[in-house]
């Protein structure tokens, strides 16, 4: 009975519903009867899936029914499309502020605020593109080029310039085409020499800043009317009364190599134009009505038509005489591209601002960063200001005479003067004074021991103006106080010069800060943005402060809150430019894109690219001289045209498949981290790394970044400092990222990210692995993962105490191959395309290994360049058996920035070289002897994690030869500083473009022993000829004993013995010396900081060894010095500290051990003059049958070395040089030789060289 009623209660609530009730009424359903299914299918509605709603009813044919149904569906899917590409474009999109106004949003990002750098995640999206020409051409691109080449030429004639009439065309509604034909044609369009339209010639006015702006806008200016620029003339500054010319200040060479596939450039005037005054003082010579900002066309309709008629023309003045939004980006790009890579300054100014910023960052004693003031009040600018200032009524009677004098018609009578002055500073017009910047740097949070270099004139007010900034920040220097006047002097015959230093030691810094505008400040800021945004340019809101100075009643937190809040995006972010804006401040959008987009910059013109277009040119022309009119582009031709590009499409593929370069078919090039970070790199600091390698390096073939030792060892508390603490390995015991270092490995995915970002930005991602296991790995005895059969054990390796905690394999059997096995094939999962393997070359030589690990390669579907490393002492005899399954192999032990290591190259190069080792048969392609990374820039010492950073050890004559010496034998160039401070002087040096052309494409490379030296000296000169073949060198005839290090297993290891002194020092002796006057003893003692830990007393050893009582310096073990060929050198002996690697055992077999590198002591008895000395040479062919010829000298004093021709001639196969003239040019000097016959000769510089590139017809 409940049960009856509770459903009749159910049914006669349904029915009595409102919802029955319309339902009954309505006339929009059909059939409805009062059945039992029927009278509740409402009721089941209610259970029914929303979807069912949006179907139709089986049971009924609804035409409405059925469209609102399908409506609503689309009408959904295209709101989730739109809402998901909205996220998805929000969640990716790059760091951007914008402008509402006059206030500047930027995004919010999760980073804690620097005082000396923006947020990084602020400055990851935007990277360099200026030396980009192109990004590709598709094929629907050749099309549309195609057809309206066409056109063009079919109503026009022969396209020869820009056009406005062929940029219609291109861009008319009805071919729908865009401004990527014009862009191409400017890029590629470069017309025989012959074909110019003429010459321009300008004068660069105004202070250097003003003058570079006016050099880029020429040069712009040449490329849009296809004229020839001649060498602007630097007018002499009306202000500084300066008379310095373009090549006093500029690196004319660079300046014209670097833009010959721009512009045409000429130094002078040409001959056939013989009154050259004519186009000084001439009217008829000269365009004078170009408008400022002017746009592109201009040029184009009023400028060319009169360097045709006249073939050289003058135009002047030329200050701001181009725009910047109302010419084609391509052209802005051109004016990026000479104003950051072409206009460089000379040599020596380079140096002599590196040396400036390199004191500045070590002014304490330690590394440390500093902030640059370009400070604005001098007397001519407060002047010019026409804004009142502070002072006395003196000084104020004395600036109003000056303003009457210099500026008449401004001032009047003066009466107006006060009240524009006050409108001028609240709009922020007026400059900051010094004790105005003082108060807002303080708040916004930089201490009182900052240090500061301050680039300024005669700063008015004298020291009683600056003394409120010197109260605050009494670390204030300018370039006069951190040189000497002797440095100084060579600068001050031009002051241009002496600008140029306070220009690249500001562009240089970690924070620049300006006070008033002007080209300096706009031309350090928007290169320090085009450079990478990452450090701060402050650029502080005066109208703002002006207003907070103001106020009486605000308080010291309130004014600190509003300098914060109003700069925080006033530091240089990436800023959207808009229309009219300033191209020299904000290079963003024409210089600068996205850095997932962009295609490698191409510092030459693609060869292929100019084949598309002589392609593309053919079919047009093809089809222009078969059809008259535009009505006979009948569907025949589109057919003819589609075929003829598929075809050529489908060639180009064919021939980019057959044509795949062979692996490391050049030597590889790249950065290592440990020269500058040593074991300690992070995650952060390699991403910042990466960054400005794929910004700075990689335009110059730099693509490897490499990841050096320990990556995979964690840091534990009480670990010693230099060796960090135990390995992280996975359960297959092997080695994985430290995930407190390296965060985004964690969850098992190693470097995966890592290599992503990396590769994102067009690197390739290596990584440093040493042989053998992780100590961990066989401690616990974890299983192997064998990919191919099952799991074993590790306990099937048998162990050898040796190096660095990991454990070796005496054999490779099924266990050791299944665990490499898995070890590479994680390697290629997380996407590493370089690996560098250590300790399996040289007296560590481990051919199985290298054959096994070589075979995996080989199998894996990712390429990875394989690199090995020697422990010590490798000769071309071992590397038969290695070099054909390698890339690389190192032939030298590490190199450090010590002259004694560079010279020591030069007999294994040598050695490599004529065995015919450079670039023979490698790892599915070629293999390169390496002579190790590049230890120049800014570095770390050797094996010490944290310092103290600092500049290379090698003058930068020495480091002129070992670049030279690696580009002529053609090792891997694989830089070791910190790209984040990498100088111009260090860049210059690390991309000469003669440097990496011969490092990469020469041949015939070998020493050239046929060379004559004369020292020069002072009191004396000296002769030494030689023509034996063997070069010149001094050998002494003392013999010394040498401390170093070999295996444990050698026969000679068991010769010391202990001597006690006392309870609390004993020494430790060689037996076979002991019989001598003077026997080779070390001195023994315990080391200071005991541990409890029983896991580092075993890392440690049981105590340190001593050069002499003094207790200073301790042998140190770790393999940094240099193994060359059959040289032996000397071990280290560096301060004492807690180091692993200076911990000794005394085994009761008579071995000394270091426990931790697994290496013992021995002595050997050498030369006391390692070959060191003298002069070398090399010489080699260029691809276009150049030769180059370097002349080293290894002497501690000036020489001068020379080489006939007939001698040249006989080391290089099939030539004469000597029965016709060279053409000779210095590449470091700059030096044009002129006509070449009999031989070749310079004076070369202490541990210099010269390089010659000779051309012969």
């Amino acid at each position: 009975m409940a049960e009856l009623r509770h459903s009749s209660s159910l049914g006669a609530r349904a029915s009595s519903s409102p919802m029955k009730r319309d339902e009954d009424a309505s006339p929009l359903i059909h059939g409805t009867t009062h059945d039992d299914d029927d009278r509740h299918h409402l009721s089941r509605d209610r259970d029914r899936s929303f979807w069912s709603f949006l179907s139709d009813d089986p049971r009924v044919f609804s035409l409405l029914n059925s469209r609102i149904s399908l409506i609503l569906i689309a009408v959904f899917f295209i709101v989730g499309l739109i809402s998901a590409f909205s996220i998805f474009n929000r969640l990716n999109a790059p760091y951007l502020c914008k402008k509402d106004g006059i206030v500047l949003h930027c995004p919010h990002v999760n980073e804690a605020p620097s005082l000396w750098e923006n947020p990084y995640s602020a400055t990851t999206s935007w990277k360099p593109c200026a030396e980009r020409r192109d990004n590709g051409i598709s094929v629907t691109f050749l099309f549309k080029l195609c057809i309206c080449w066409h056109i063009y030429v079919h109503r026009y004639g022969w396209l020869v310039n820009y056009s406005a009439t062929f940029k219609e065309f291109c861009t008319s509604s009805i071919l729908i085409m865009s401004d990527d034909i014009l862009e191409f044609l400017f890029t590629y369009y470069l017309p025989p020499e012959n074909e110019t339209n003429g010459y321009i010639f300008i004068h660069a006015e105004g202070g250097l800043n003003q003058q570079r702006i006016a050099i880029c806008n020429a040069v712009a200016v040449a490329k849009i009317m296809n004229a020839t620029l001649i060498l602007p003339v630097l007018k002499q500054d009306q202000i500084w009364k300066d008379q310095t010319k373009f090549e006093d200040i500029f690196d004319v060479n660079h300046f014209i190599d670097y833009l010959k596939y721009d512009v045409r450039i000429v130094r002078d005037i040409p001959e056939w134009f013989t009154d050259k005054s004519e186009l000084f003082t001439s009217i008829r010579r000269t365009v004078k009505n170009i408008p400022k900002y002017a746009p592109a066309q201009f040029y184009v309709d009023n400028v060319l038509p009169r360097i045709k008629e006249k073939k050289i023309m003058a135009l002047k003045p030329f200050v701001d005489r181009l725009g910047y939004d109302n010419v084609p980006s391509e052209i802005n790009r051109l004016r990026c591209r000479v104003n950051y890579h072409a206009l460089k300054f000379l040599p020596e100014i380079e140096e002599m601002s590196d040396l400036l910023v390199s004191r500045m960052r070590n002014r304490t004693g330690v590394s440390n960063p500093y902030m640059a003031l370009h400070l604005r009040f001098e007397k001519g600018m407060v002047g010019l200001s026409f804004c009142d200032f502070v002072g006395t009524r003196d000084e104020k009677a004395r600036m109003a005479e000056y303003r009457k004098k210099e500026w008449p018609r401004r001032y009047k009578n003066g009466s107006h003067l006060w009240q524009l002055a006050l409108q001028k500073r609240k709009e922020g017009r007026c400059p900051l004074e010094p004790g105005e910047v003082a108060v807002i740097l303080r708040a916004m949070g930089y201490p009182k021991e900052t240090q500061i270099y301050v680039a300024s004139g005669q700063v008015y007010g004298g020291q009683n103006r600056m003394a409120p900034l010197k109260n605050m920040f009494p670390s204030l220097v300018t370039k006069e106080e951190l040189a000497t006047k002797e440095e100084l002097d060579g600068f001050r015959k031009h002051v241009t010069s002496l600008a140029a230093l306070d220009f690249l030691v500001c562009l240089k810094s970690d924070v620049f800060v300006m006070t008033h505008g002007g080209n300096f400040a706009k031309l350090i800021i928007g290169a320090r943005r085009y450079m990478g945004h990452r450090h701060k340019s402050i650029k502080p809101d005066k109208g703002l402060m002006s207003k907070s100075f103001g106020d009486p009643y605000m308080g010291w937190a309130t004014f600190v809150e509003d300098v914060v809040v109003t700069h925080q995006t006033r530091t240089g972010l990436p800023e959207e430019t808009f229309p009219n804006y300033d191209l020299w401040e904000n290079p963003l959008t024409p210089c600068a894109g996205l850095q997932q987009v962009l295609a490698a910059p191409q510092p030459t013109r693609p060869e292929p690219e100019k084949l598309l277009l002589s392609f593309v040119g053919e079919i047009c022309w093809g089809l222009y001289k078969s059809n008259s009119t535009l009505l006979h582009y009948t569907k025949t031709m589109r057919i003819q045209l589609l075929s003829s590009l598929f075809l050529f499409s489908f060639g180009s593929y064919l021939y980019r498949v057959s044509s795949q370069p062979e692996h490391a078919s050049f030597p590889p090039r790249g950065w290592n981290s440990y020269d500058s970070f040593d074991w300690i790199l992070s995650e952060v600091d390699y991403l910042q790394t990466a960054e400005m390698i794929s910004q700075r390096l990689q335009p110059y073939g730099y693509e490897y970044a490499v990841v050096d030792y320990l990556w995979y060892r964690k840091n534990v508390p009480g670990a010693y400092p230099d060796s960090l603490g135990f390995d992280v390995i996975d359960e297959w015991g092997r080695l994985i990222p430290d995930p407190d270092r390296w965060p985004s490995s964690e969850d098992g995915k190693g470097f995966t990210e890592v290599a992503q970002k990396v590769q994102s930005v067009g690197l390739k991602f290596g990584i440093h692995v040493m042989r053998g296991l992780s100590r961990q790995a066989y401690d616990a005895n974890t299983p192997i993962l064998d990919t191919t059969t099952i799991l074993q054990s590790y306990k099937h390796y048998h162990r050898e105490n040796r190096l660095v905690r990991e454990v070796l394999m005496k054999s490779l059997d099924e266990n050791g191959r299944a665990f490499l096995r898995s070890l590479y094939e994680q390697y290629a999962e997380w996407g590493v395309d370089f690996v560098k393997h250590d300790c399996v070359f040289g007296n560590d030589l481990d051919v199985d290994e290298i054959t096994f690990v070589s075979e995996v390669l080989q199998k894996l579907n990712r390429p990875i360049l394989y690199s090995v490393s020697p422990g010590v002492i490798p000769t071309p005899v071992m590397e038969k058996d290695i070099s054909g399954l390698v890339n690389m192999y190192r032939v030298t032990g590490d190199d450090w920035d010590t002259w004694g290591d560079v010279a020591a190259h030069f007999d294994v190069s040598r050695d490599f070289a004529a065995a015919n080792k450079i670039g023979a048969k490698g790892l599915l392609g070629r293999s390169w002897p390496d002579l190790d990374m590049l230890p120049i820039g800014w570095l770390t010492n050797a094996g010490s994690n944290r310092g103290p950073h600092r500049l290379s050890n090698l003058n930068l004559d020495e480091q002129k030869t070992q670049m030279t010496l690696w580009a002529m034998a053609r090792s891997p160039i694989m830089f070791g500083g910190d790209v984040r401070r990498l100088d111009e002087t260090t860049s210059s040096l690390i991309t000469n473009p003669f440097i990496l052309e011969i490092n990469s494409f020469s041949t015939n490379n070998m020493e050239f022993p046929y060379v004559t030296g004369t020292k020069v000296s002072t009191n004396k000169t000296t002769n030494h000829s030689q023509t034996t073949g063997r070069s010149l060198k001094e050998v002494g005839t003392s013999h010394t004993q040498f401390v170093g290090f070999t295996s444990c297993n050698h026969p000679k290891v068991n010769s010391w013995s202990v001597k006690a002194l006392d309870q609390d020092v004993d020494q430790i002796c060689w037996k076979e010396s002991m019989g001598s006057h003077e026997p080779l003893c070390l001195y023994k003692r315990k080391p200071p900081l005991p541990s409890d830990d029983g896991r580092l007393i075993y890392n440690q050893g049981g105590f340190h060894l001593f050069a002499s009582d003094g207790m200073e310096f301790c042998l140190d073990a770790s393999p940094r010095k240099k193994h060359a060929s059959e040289e032996f050198t000397s071990s280290s002996f560096f301060r004492c500290r807690s180091d692993a690697s200076q911990m000794w055992d005394l085994n009761s077999n008579g071995s000394l051990i270091s426990s931790y590198f697994g290496l013992c002591a021995t002595v050997k008895s050498i030369d006391a003059n390692v070959d060191n000395s003298g002069v070398r040479s090399w010489i080699a062919t260029g691809r276009k049958g150049e030769v180059y010829v370097a002349l080293f000298n290894l002497n501690s004093e000036k020489t001068v070395i020379s080489a006939t021709m007939s001698d040249l001639t006989g080391a290089l196969p099939g030539r004469s040089l000597n029965a016709t003239s060279c053409h000779g040019t210095e590449v470091w000097s700059g030096k044009d030789l002129g006509e070449i016959k009999d031989s070749i000769s310079m004076e070369v510089e202490m541990h210099g060289c010269a390089l010659f590139v000779l051309n012969c017809p």
